[in-house]
């Protein structure tokens, strides 16, 4: 089964089917793209085996130019994707093409949606975090499952999908914020720091001295909508920036953002130990440490 009505909301149990097209996609928008797509990936439920999904191919297209992209338009469409301007309000930054017959002029089926973003956004991160965390978190996607099942049993007809989507918003960003920090545990970045050892912020109910240098992630945006916070341990002096490996998440339980921890590459923290060392400024969140095993 590939492709459904236009209009309409109804999830299929996973098929191969779906991989062998979405694989064959890829291919065919690698010989129109060229070099200007730095990277093609399925995305989406129907790429992840263990969950119901829509039968419609989502494709992300990872370009430097949009412009590269769209000189080629002609050349897409010939062959079956069409350029969607406007198609979606909700997708600013992004270039959507779609394919189907409802497309074509010749009937109502749509059958895949290809998201083209810049190379390293943080949507292109959204796509590819959001796909890898459900198939690594089984719980995780069927959660999202369930509440896709419930959405479509609501709104079987939706033009637009506007209904479907807004109601898989709130388990979206939560899902994307918690992909987000464990797609870095286990990794080596470079921070730059805002907050050093000694720095002295005074808050409206109290002052907070920070015991440990205290950055972040330049461009890679945090639950919060400003860039990802991180804890270096291990590094007893003031620095502007580090270069280490992140060994620990932050969770925290009643706010919008969580934070990474990070150390040299050559040292480890036990998750109590990494509890202790941001208490000065976790103590006032209800939040638990969680470290690189």
């Amino acid at each position: 089964m590939l492709g459904l009505k236009r209009g309409t909301v109804k999830l299929y149990d996973h098929e191969k089917e779906w991989d062998a097209e979405a694989l064959n996609t890829i291919e065919r928008l690698k010989k129109i793209l060229g070099e200007s797509a730095k990277d093609i990936q399925h995305v989406g439920s129907t790429a992840v085996p263990s969950i119901k999904a829509k039968p419609i191919i989502d494709i992300a297209v990872a370009a430097d130019s949009f412009e590269d992209i769209l000189a080629r338009k002609e050349q897409l469409e010939k062959s079956g994707f069409y350029y969607r301007p406007g198609a979606q309000a909700s997708l600013r930054g992004q270039l959507l093409f779609a394919c189907g017959s409802y497309y074509d002029g010749i009937g109502d089926m749509q059958t895949h949606f290809i998201h083209v973003v810049k190379t390293n956004s943080m949507d292109w991160i959204n796509y590819i975090n959001f796909r890898d965390y459900l198939i690594s978190t089984p719980q995780a996607a069927k959660d999202y499952e369930k509440l896709k099942m419930s959405l479509a049993k609501q709104a079987p007809e939706d033009s637009g999908r506007e209904k479907y989507l807004k109601g898989k918003h709130d388990f979206i960003v939560y899902t994307l914020r918690k992909a987000l920090v464990k797609s870095y545990l286990g990794k080596n970045v470079t921070i730059k720091i805002d907050r050093p050892i000694g720095y002295v912020h005074k808050k409206k109910d109290y002052t907070l001295t920070y015991s440990v240098n205290y950055g972040y992630i330049p461009g890679i945006l945090g639950g919060d909508g400003e860039e990802l916070d991180v804890y270096l341990l291990g590094v007893d002096t003031q620095v502007s920036e580090f270069t280490g490996k992140i060994i620990g998440i932050i969770h925290r339980h009643n706010d919008v953002e969580d934070k990474l921890v990070m150390a040299p590459e050559e040292m480890s923290f036990t998750a109590e130990q990494i509890a202790d060392a941001v208490r000065f400024q976790e103590q006032y969140y209800e939040s638990e440490a969680e470290a690189l095993s």
